[in-house]
């Protein structure tokens, strides 16, 4: 037989396994983790028809002659190269970025996947469904400590577990205090505030009544002095009319003596021209006494008019002088009435006028008295009332003052209010609130409120504690050496929670700062919190399944375990997407991910399959061509044969 017959049967053979392999991949190109395989072939042992010869002399050397006897598969590979990662949404599914092997137990049997398609059982086993193989990890000890230096178990999360309740036993603080708030006063600063107001509204009210007192004073003073200037003047003008009149009547008692002295003439020479003077002083007297009836007061108006009618009468006898000349009787009629006026205005009218004037005078004399007291008064009172004012004005700045202290002192603009849930040991919550208050630079107080009460307004704690008082340096940072803290105890006595006893809480203030900005102040955190069912679980990138409780905490549950070998290819395929550990793999180094060389997690997706169709088909194409040489390999040697079989013919 011809050895190129065994050749190409060898050659068919091998290249429908490797057929086989494409086949295989293409099948599996959307199963979840799936790794394609290749195959590499190799010549088998060939026959030698001459060996090698060395040169020898002049001759060179020559090569060997040998037949290859066809073709033989050197290997299998299953290619480890990473597929691409499918997003699902389930939390339960997971795949492994980079290298790296989910373990999966049947009893003791451990088997390997890239598979991430898990989901929890009715015991809450976290497992590959379509097997009931459970994936392996660690679950947390008695202290809620998962320890991975451990050997890893299978995980199991039970559906509805419970998460015991946790007392608050610290509250932290944190960010800013405003740097720019008003300080508020403290106990002592406002009762000595409100003292000196008292003291200060005090002092006002008795200057505000002694002003009050002073312009009433300075008003009378006012008042008399007008009253006495209107006096004095009235006292002024009185004199001057009694004088005016005074000598208006002295004035007309001079004309009637001039008349007199007439009358005398023509009595003693009666002829016309002396009764011509005597008529002439008559007329002049009649005259005056008319002035001084115009000029005359009340106290000098009945002499003035008497002294009228009797000068009226000298010049009526004047007249009948005049016209009977050198008669005696008629002159002796004219000298008694002139002689009779100026008696009555000697003795009567100027006796009269000279009381009224001095009168009068005194009268000057005692309103201007009057006067100069009442400006002596007036400015007393002008003195006391500008001391009144003086001292009200201060006594009003000073309770102005005094109020702004008070205003200042009782000024909370600083209070930055705050509240937060803490637990006692049974879980129940308590509403604490409390407030920041700046009670000077860079010092705040922090306060508790006595009372936790429920959204009723019933009470259901009494909080005691001293309040904290907490320093900040120049540069607005925390002040641990000069800060001091106080912890307050929450006591539920005679409320619902009294079973649960009283509880101690620490403060923390070490986050805070305070900066130039509004107040933000809060509370960032407290380790308490009440009891909570499971609702649900995620995957983060280190395997860590992290538990959501119906109490909004979260908890990490259990920590997937990740297996890496030496030699991946050498692992032994089970089917179902499972891997075992042969001879050649090594083996598993069983860890955490994202140490010794393992890779990480990426929880709601699945690696999909690296099977390359592109690849894969080109593949298929050459082995088909290969396929097709080595058929021609044999039809041709059978020709060949059935030409070597007809020779005998």
């Amino acid at each position: 037989m011809m050895r190129s017959l065994f050749a190409g049967v060898s050659g068919l053979r091998n290249h429908q396994t490797r057929m086989d392999v494409i086949g295989n991949n293409i099948a599996n190109v959307n199963t979840t983790g799936f790794k394609a395989s290749r195959v590499n072939f190799q010549d088998i042992l060939s026959q030698t028809m001459q060996g090698a010869s060395q040169p020898q002399g002049n001759r060179g050397g020559t090569n060997p002659m040998q037949v290859g006897l066809g073709v033989g598969i050197a290997s299998i590979d299953t290619l480890f190269t990473p597929g691409s990662y499918q997003t699902t949404g389930k939390q339960t599914d997971l795949s492994i970025q980079d290298d790296g092997f989910f373990i999966l137990a049947n009893g003791n049997q451990r088997f390997y996947t890239r598979a991430g398609n898990f989901d929890f059982d009715v015991d809450g086993n976290y497992l590959v469904p379509g097997t009931g193989l459970k994936v392996m990890g660690w679950m947390p000890d008695g202290t809620g400590v998962i320890k991975t230096n451990a050997d890893p178990t299978t995980i199991q999360i039970p559906v509805g577990s419970m998460m015991k309740a946790q007392k608050t036993s610290s509250i932290t603080f944190g960010k800013n205090l405003s740097a720019s708030a008003t300080k508020t006063g403290t106990a002592a600063e406002r009762t000595a505030a409100d003292n000196a107001k008292t003291l200060a509204d005090t002092a006002k009210a008795k200057a505000d009544a002694d002003l009050a007192t002073a312009n009433t004073d300075l008003a009378a003073a006012n008042t008399a002095k007008s009253n006495a200037d209107v006096a004095a003047a009235n006292a002024a003008a009185a004199k001057k009319a009694a004088d005016d009149a005074k000598a208006a009547i002295d004035l007309a008692v001079a004309a009637i003596t001039a008349a007199v002295n007439a009358a005398n003439t023509q009595v003693g020479t009666p002829n016309l021209a002396n009764a011509n003077a005597l008529q002439t002083a008559a007329a002049t007297a009649v005259a005056k006494a008319n002035a001084a009836a115009m000029l005359s007061t009340t106290d000098t108006a009945t002499v003035a008019n008497q002294l009228k009618t009797l000068v009226g009468a000298l010049k009526t006898a004047a007249d009948a002088a005049v016209a009977n000349p050198t008669d005696g009787p008629t002159a002796n009629v004219a000298q008694t009435a002139a002689n009779t006026a100026e008696g009555y205005g000697i003795g009567t009218a100027q006796t009269t006028a000279q009381t009224a004037a001095n009168t009068a005078d005194g009268a000057k004399i005692a309103a201007d008295a009057v006067v100069t007291g009442a400006i002596t008064t007036q400015q007393g009172a002008v003195a006391t009332q500008q001391a009144a004012a003086l001292a009200a004005a201060t006594a009003k700045d000073n309770a102005e003052k005094a109020a702004a202290a008070v205003k200042a002192a009782y000024d909370e603009s600083s209070n930055v209010p705050m509240q937060v849930s803490v637990y006692d040991s049974q879980g129940n919550p308590y509403n604490l609130s409390g407030n920041f208050m700046k009670t000077a630079d860079n010092t705040w107080t922090f306060t508790p409120s006595g009372k936790i009460v429920d959204k009723n307004g019933n009470t259901v704690a009494n909080v005691t504690g001293t309040p904290s008082t907490i320093k900040f340096d120049a540069n607005g940072a925390y002040d641990s050496l000069n800060t001091i803290t106080n912890s307050i105890t929450i006591d539920p006595a005679g409320g619902p929670y009294s079973g649960a006893g009283p509880f101690t809480v620490k403060l923390d203030f070490a986050t805070m700062q305070q900066f130039g900005s509004e107040s933000t102040a809060k509370a960032t955190g407290q380790d308490g919190w009440s009891d909570g069912t499971l609702n649900g679980v995620s995957i983060n990138s280190s395997g860590t399944i992290v538990g959501s409780f119906t109490n909004g905490k979260t908890k990490d549950l259990a920590r997937v375990a990740l297996a890496v070998f030496n030699n991946p290819a050498g692992l032994m395929k089970n089917g179902s997407n499972m891997y075992s550990a042969s001879n050649n793999s090594g083996l598993p180094d069983v860890g955490e991910s994202g140490t010794g060389g393992r890779g990480t997690f990426s929880g709601g997706t699945l690696e999909m399959s690296n099977v390359d169709l592109a690849q894969e088909f080109s593949n298929m194409i050459i082995t088909q061509r290969g396929f097709q040489a080595n058929s021609k390999i044999i039809t041709t040697t059978d020709e060949m044969l059935e030409q070597l079989a007809n020779l005998k013919r």
